[in-house]
């Protein structure tokens, strides 16, 4: 599996040494007496079309050769599948590395290229010398080293005194680079002296250590190491055994084997690998460790230091030997020449190899957050961020975030445990052995065992207790749990008193070697042992068989209660096989998933989404733009019916449904997407007998839900249901279960204008005297089309203001509320010529249009200049009493939201408002200048909210730098009282 990116580096004082000994790096290929008899099989590990020899040229080179030597070593087969001159992926296509996915906006990668030339600087700073010679292994487009080149120059560093070089084997990536340096599109010459485009400095290619200068060397290795061979061996029982690729001449496809006998490099390394304890398999590279050495004993004779930043790990990790083609996660023997593979970076073997070389000191590795942000990262994106547009702060803030993903664990290598510790301690009836959780419970005849990977909380963790799981055992996030630790915890329960032992895994390649290794040698011991393996995916069916997915905690369920029944092993896995057998889940995606340690298989633009997935992050069958709920899921749900794994259902049959959250979707969210199922399956005539919804087994943060459909077939149907509905006091089953109910419990209520209206009716108001003119009248009617028409024009404007600190939404219910009066003036709702009427019915329409601060504070101040008005007798000046009705509206809502002038609120621009018609209050109408200056007091106002602090609403609670931000509420008062004041200033007299 994939590890977090760490940063090491070296860091050396000018050191002085009068020999100099380089290391020759080699691929080991030799498998001297051993031939294909001699190879035990490895089951394939991929959810892909394989290619074969027939469709891949590389495979029928690797197959021709090794029908004639016999098996490669995995060094042997990265080293074709990247360099081989006519077909290796290297030498055909424009090597990016993940980092050019990673960094997108030119401010991110200006801001990393910042912090890289800080660490140079730093490092030079330290270590002192006149010159300084930095060297990028590996470039890719060059794009970064240009950055930091154009920053070192802002910097004065002379040209004189500043060199660079580049280490690139890969000459279509030479030309690119010099491009991007050079302004030229050429194949550059090794060790020859160019010129940068931007600036006077000196640039090199080199590929031997000997063609860098004398001098103070600082090296930069961002993604580099991981794409150098290994060599792969998994323990057995028989002792470590180098893993190779041999040719299967049925499929016509490469496949994993073991050598059962011992190759150069098994016993090159012999006792090394006698001294692992803790590790199934083990991944070393001898180029790596040799390229480390050779860059070590050039600082130990120069001086300088060595930035390593990758994917890696220290020591704890097993396989991580994986391909990306076109950015989906696949098996690397499936398309070799055809993707890009890579193995994470074991920093402590590094640390141990270079520390071989005199006077090396190594240091970290740490995070890549820790990193940038040690480097002053957290100031400069503020900088840089200030004068963006929202949009732009969001693309800038998402890409450091892809850079730095944070997590709340407190160590990558120890957040399994913790987490266990932290489940077990809070649930009485669970007890933990090391990564085993184990019920306390009286231990039923039967004991029931599951586990998995991490990152797939609460499952299995959650399942275990009484009428459930006997245990569960966890693996590293999205590593089976090796066979070991499932070994462990089988003769753990025989010990306690089991007579039986019932494995359920999912159906997934490293879950079936682990646990059935585990079993086999339980089996050895006597102990009487069965396993069940569960492949419910509707739509992924390949040489292993569909995918395990959500769906299998019904079978576990089903499993435990039986055996808190006292059924016998037999007779669970009868019963459990019909359940399997009528059960189908697909999985939707609106993203991937970024765990801690782990890379992104997959993206996801944010109109995209993914199709059958797996819980893993592995890819679907299908990216398709974002669908609304109904028909995202009637998309789904098809699949059971005409996907590779058809369930079989029949109009008026009954079935179970489970809606799972993957982990990313809201509470809200999940609601409506089991509206939408039980709606879909009634529409296709199925019976919903049940319903389980919940997050149940996630892949960690991944924004996205599996459905699963279990068809209750006439034979078990009470069965099935009552084992599903018994309790349970594991602590992530639904504590009850109940009946679907039908549709006709859901009550429809009238709309909540209409109803306020209709109530406000049956009230005794007082008639008001107070009453506009006809021709004012229809003045009223059309500054209302004139603010909803400014309404709709602005609501994109003020969501963005919202989006500052608040919810981004108060140009949209300023835009509801500018529906509602439309449609009333259309429909003759408001009554023009009487003021509090039509104040009332503007009072309901934000009150229950709007919502939220805006919605109620316009609420209060409609309704109570209503009410004033309805009181009020008329004088002989109209705008007395609209001056007097205004201030009442103030003081209502001072009173209930304990709003102050300068709380940064539509306030902020209402009150000068009213203040302003109160001072025209003597005057017999407001004439075209009063009209303007209206106005421009409004506006002037709302623009002053930009220097206040926010004390109402939601941005009240954050603490966004909002102090050049007019506040959306202010602002669209202005806008409000800008239409308003237009209409009317047309008309009136000067």
């Amino acid at each position: 599996m994939l590890s977090i990116r760490q940063f090491s580096h070296v860091i050396l004082r000018r050191l002085y040494s009068p020999i100099v000994i380089r290391c020759q790096s080699t691929t080991t290929t030799d498998l001297i007496k051993t031939s294909s008899t001699d190879i035990e099989q490895k089951p394939i590990q991929d959810y892909t079309p394989w290619a074969t020899s027939e469709t891949n040229r590389l495979i029928d080179y690797l197959s021709a050769r090794i029908k004639a030597a016999g098996p490669i070593t995995i060094a042997d087969f990265m080293h074709e599948a990247l360099l081989n001159p006519k077909y290796g992926y290297n030498t055909r296509h424009e090597v990016y590395g993940k980092k050019g996915d990673l960094i997108t906006t030119s401010e991110t990668t200006q801001l990393f290229a910042e912090l890289l030339a800080t660490w140079v600087i730093n490092e030079h700073s330290t270590i002192g010398g006149n010159v300084l010679q930095l060297v990028d292994m590996g470039p890719g487009r060059g794009i970064l080293l240009n950055h930091i080149i154009k920053i070192l120059k802002q910097r004065k560093y002379s040209d004189s005194y500043t060199f660079f070089a580049i280490y690139e084997m890969n000459p279509l990536m030479r030309r690119r680079q010099a491009e991007t340096l050079l302004g030229r599109s050429f194949n550059p010459l090794i060790a020859n002296d160019y010129r940068v485009k931007d600036g006077n400095y000196s640039l090199i290619w080199f590929d031997d250590m000997k063609q860098l200068l004398s001098n103070n060397t600082y090296f930069i290795a961002n993604e580099f190491f991981n794409v150098y061979p290994i060599h792969k061996f998994q323990k057995t029982p028989q002792g470590w055994k180098e893993v190779m690729v041999d040719w299967n001449p049925l499929t016509k496809q490469l496949h994993y084997v073991l050598s059962l006998k011992a190759t150069t490099m098994s016993r090159l390394y012999e006792n090394f690998l006698k001294n692992i304890t803790d590790r199934q398999h083990i991944e070393i590279s001898p180029q790596r460790a040799a390229m480390v050495q050779t860059i070590c004993r050039h600082l130990t004779k120069y001086g300088g230091s060595l930035l390593i930043g990758d994917y890696g790990h220290w020591g704890e990790k097993s396989d991580t030997f994986r391909a990306f083609r076109k950015d989906e996660l696949i098996d690397p023997l499936s398309d070799p020449g055809n993707a890009d593979i890579i193995a994470d970076v074991d920093f402590e073997e590094l640390s141990t190899r270079g520390m071989e070389i005199p006077n090396v000191q190594f240091f970290g590795p740490i995070s890549q957050r820790n990193f940038l942000y040690n480097l002053g990262l957290d100031k400069r994106l503020t900088d840089i961020i200030e004068d963006k547009t929202p949009e732009e702060q969001e693309d800038i803030l998402s890409d450091v975030e892809k850079l730095m993903p944070g997590h709340f664990v407190n160590d990558i290598h120890s957040c399994v445990d913790d987490s266990l510790i932290g489940y077990v301690r809070t649930h009485s009836h669970l007890e933990l052995a090391g990564r085993a959780v184990i019920s306390r419970a009286p231990l039923p005849s039967v004991a029931i065992i599951s586990g998995n990977g991490s990152g797939h909380e609460p499952a299995m963790v959650g399942f275990v207790g009484r009428g459930l799981l006997s245990a569960a055992i966890s693996g590293s996030i999205f590593a089976s749990p090796p066979s070991s630790d499932i070994f462990r915890l089988i003769v753990e329960l025989k010990r306690r008193g089991a007579k039986q032992i019932l494995l359920i895994i999912l159906n997934y390649t490293g879950d079936r070697l682990n646990f059935g290794l585990a079993m086999e040698r339980a089996r050895e011991l006597a102990i009487d042992i069965d396993m069940l393996v569960i492949a419910d995916d509707a739509v992924v069916n390949n040489s292993i068989g569909p995918r395990g997915l959500a769906g299998s905690l019904l079978v576990i369920k089903v499993a435990g209660e039986l055996a808190e029944q006292g059924k016998n092993m037999s007779e669970i896995v009868d019963i459990c096989q019909k359940v399997r057998g009528h059960l189908r889940t697909i999985g939707l995606s609106a993203s991937g998933i970024r765990a801690p340690g782990q890379h992104q298989s997959f993206e996801l633009m944010d109109d995209e989404m993914e199709l059958g997935m797996g819980i893993h992050g592995e890819s679907g069958v299908q990216k398709l733009k974002l669908l609304p709920s109904r028909q995202a899921i009637d998309l789904a749900l098809n699949q059971l019916f005409i996907g590779p794994s058809t369930l079989h259902l029949e109009p008026e049959n009954n079935v179970l449904l489970f809606v799972n959250n993957l982990g990313g979707c809201s509470n809200l969210e999940l609601g409506i997407i089991v509206k939408d199922a039980i709606e879909n399956l009634e529409r296709r005539k199925l019976h919903v007998k049940r319903v389980i919804c919940g997050e149940m087994m996630t892949s960690f943060n991944m924004k996205g839900f599996s459905l699963t459909v279990l068809k209750i077939s006439s034979d078990m149907n009470t069965t099935v249901l009552e084992l599903l509905d018994a309790p349970t006091d594991a602590f992530a089953w639904p504590k009850t279960i109940s009946a679907t109910q039908s549709s006709n419990s859901i009550q429809a209520l009238s709309d909540s204008l209409e109803f306020n209206d209709q109530f406000s009716s049956q009230l005794v108001i007082n008639e008001s005297y107070i009453s506009f003119d006809s021709s004012t009248a229809e003045l009223v009617h059309q500054a209302l089309q004139a603010v909803a028409k400014k309404l709709y024009a602005e609501a994109d404007k003020l969501n963005r203001l919202d989006a500052v600190s608040g919810d981004g939404d108060t140009g949209t219910a300023f835009t509801r509320a500018a529906d509602a009066i439309a449609r009333d003036l259309v429909n003759g709702k408001l009554s023009l010529d009487r003021p509090s009427s039509l104040f009332r019915r503007l009072g309901l329409i934000a009150e229950s249009r709007m919502g939220g601060t805006c919605g109620a504070i316009c609420g209060l101040f409609f309704a109570a200049v209503a009410k004033h008005l309805s009181l009020a007798k008329q004088t002989t000046k109209l705008i007395e009493n609209l001056s007097d009705a205004f201030e009442a509206g103030i003081q209502s809502v001072e009173s209930y939201a304990r709003v102050q002038p300068g709380d940064k609120s539509l306030l902020d621009a209402l009150i000068p408002a009213v203040d302003y018609i109160k001072s025209k209050r003597t005057h017999q109408t407001f004439t075209t200048n009063d009209w303007k200056e209206l106005a421009v007091v409004a506006e002037h106002a709302a623009q002053e909210t930009k220097n206040y602090i926010a004390k109402v609403g939601r941005a009240s609670y954050t603490k966004a730098n909002d102090n050049n931000v007019p506040d959306p509420g202010a602002s669209a008062i202005a806008i409000i009282l800008q239409a308003i004041s237009d209409t009317f200033a047309k008309t009136s007299t000067h």
